[in-house]
Formats: C-alpha cells, structure tokens, sequence
C-alpha cells in the first residue's frame, strides 16, 4: 500500500515537473516570437495636393516597453508644481529609446520636403500635417482615464490620440529634425499643446508665447490649421513655456 502510495506521489511530481518545464519552454517561445515582432504601421497623408505614403517598422518589444511605463503624477501637480508636472510630459517627447523609430520620420519627411523644395518654414508644416492625420479620440474612450497621455510611439501604433498625444509625438519628430519647439501648459484649462520658434526671417502670424526672449507659435495637431491658429480660450490665456532640452 505505501510502495502504491509512493508512485502515484512521484509520479505527481513527475507530471507537475513536466507541466512546469512545458509551461516554462512555451513563455520562452513565447518570449523569443515576441522578440521578433515588428509592428507595420502605415500612414498616408496629404500635403499642398500631394499625397504621401509612410510605412514604419516598430519593433513589438519597443512598443510593450513604452506601453508599461509610468505616466504623468497628478500628485507632481496638486502636491510641488504644475511646473515639475509638466517637465514629465516634455520627457515624454524627449525620451531616447524612440530614437530610430523617430528619426525614420524625420529622414522621411526631410526627404519629402528636400524634394518638394521646402524651406524649413514648410517643412515644419508638412510635419505639422503629417501628425494631423491621426484621428482625434480622447482618453477617457481609449484607456477609460481622463488624462492619459501616450508615448510617440504609442501614438504611431494606435494611429489616434488627444492634443497632448499628438503634440508629444509632433514634438519628438520635430526636435529630432533640427527645430526649437516648446511644450505649453495652459494651466487653466488643463490643456497641453506645443510651439514653435522661427527664425526672423520669416514673417508669422496668428498665436505665440515668449520664453526668455523667444517667441514660440502654436501649432495645433488636432485641426487642419497652420502654423500660428490656437483654438479658443487658450488664445487670449497665459501658458507655461518648457522648451525641449532644457
């Protein structure tokens, strides 16, 4: 009777050490697949009559990465400074491990403008444009949170977002081709948007903050609007200034 009761107890053991050694096998499977993994996304967009066509490899685990990192402390705002608060999301724009993903934008839509001629004016439109083809959709329909701000990356994968969503990602692509772009707070309506400092020469118009003597002009992912239109209130409202590299 113990000699029956010894074997069926090794041969649990053996089941359960074969279960787990199957278990464990499979997540590395899994693991490895996932590694190999590249995400296609596919964006076409229009520019002066133009049509453009974008495809960008994302590899699975730079997403997944971006997609578990923290967002945003509220506490960083109600409880030290709105100030420190939005430091974080100009992180968000600035973050390095994005950077091929990033600059594959960038050297595509430089190629575009070098082609077409552009100055550097029209070629921050045409960058401005290019972001302005994700769909517009706010964060309490996709992550049922009222503030949910995404990574660039998040943003390219999901191919929609919120004006902070698409001003990170404009803001990414933009600083990595050259330009002085500024994140801004509008604290008074819980709104985050982003500017642009051009040079003298060229003559602007429309809606502008200055930071330390430089003046920078709204650019406005969610519309269809150009460089220098800023929607109502924010317009006629003080703004938190924070350029990206500071």
């Amino acid at each position: 009777m113990e000699k029956k009761k010894s074997f069926y107890i090794l041969f649990g053991l053996l089941v359960l050490v074969l279960a787990l050694f199957g278990w464990a096998l499979s997540a590395q499977m899994q693991v490895h697949k996932m590694e190999n993994t590249v995400l296609t996304v596919h964006r076409q967009f229009k520019y002066q009559d133009k049509e453009h066509n974008l495809t960008l490899s994302i590899p699975m685990l730079e997403y997944l990465h971006y997609k578990e990192k923290p967002r945003p402390s509220w506490l960083n705002y109600y409880y030290v400074h709105p100030y420190h608060y939005f430091a974080e999301y100009v992180s968000m724009a600035s973050d390095s491990n994005d950077d091929a993903t990033i600059d594959a934008i960038a050297g595509y839509l430089g190629g575009v403008a070098a082609s077409e001629g552009l100055d550097d004016r029209k070629k921050a439109e045409l960058v401005l444009v290019f972001v302005q083809s994700f769909t517009y959709i706010g964060d309490n329909v996709t992550s049922a949170q009222d503030e949910y701000p995404r990574y660039p990356v998040e943003t390219l994968f999901d191919r929609e977002g919120d004006c902070e969503d698409t001003s990170i990602l404009l803001a990414a692509i933009l600083d990595e081709m050259g330009y002085d772009v500024a994140m801004l707070l509008f604290e008074e309506y819980d709104h985050i948007g982003l500017g642009i400092n051009m040079p003298p020469e060229y003559t602007m118009y429309g809606n502008s903050w200055i930071y330390e003597g430089k003046r920078y002009w709204y650019l406005d992912t969610s519309g269809k609007r150009s460089i220098g239109w800023c929607p109502e209130p924010y317009h006629q409202t003080s703004a938190y200034v924070y350029p990206l590299g500071e």
